[in-house]
């Protein structure tokens, strides 16, 4: 990894969460890891109870290996970086979670994992022909951004 300068006029990031990162400058091993468990429920009642009985073994999703890419295929590449330096004018962001990575410069190697359960509790059980259960409107950036 050719080591270069790093150079950000403006990082705008609203919100990051759960093992996620930013970083300006190269990095030589990152990793991050995260584990979820999102429960939607018809009533929106939190019982305390029920954080105690969360065991993320119990579910497959975090518990299946994960796949490991297979090793590259070996490629001749001749680059030049001139002049050494990465510039960048403003970035904006709403968001970045669950293991994620906002990276500006050089990183020899990278590890990210991510897992989330959903669970769904309704009133009463889905027809599996017909899902439309409650209707929720998309949100949209113009939404967030009126909260302001």
């Amino acid at each position: 990894m050719i080591p270069r300068t790093s150079e950000v006029n403006h990082i705008h990031v609203r919100s990051i969460l759960f093992s996620s990162v930013v970083n300006v400058g190269d990095t030589g091993r990152l990793a991050a890891f995260s584990q979820a468990l999102a429960i939607q429920k018809y009533e929106p009642t939190f019982d305390s109870a029920l954080s105690g009985l969360i065991n993320f073994p119990n579910y497959q999703a975090f518990t299946i290996p994960r796949p490991r890419p297979a090793p590259p295929k070996e490629v001749t590449m001749q680059s030049f970086n001139d002049p050494a330096y990465i510039r960048v004018g403003t970035i904006d962001i709403l968001g970045i979670s669950a293991a994620g990575i906002l990276h500006i410069g050089g990183i020899h190697h990278i590890d990210l994992e991510s897992r989330v359960k959903h669970i769904r509790n309704y009133r009463t059980n889905p027809d599996p022909k017909n899902l439309d259960i409650v209707s929720v409107p998309p949100v949209g950036r113009s939404m967030l951004d009126q909260d302001k």
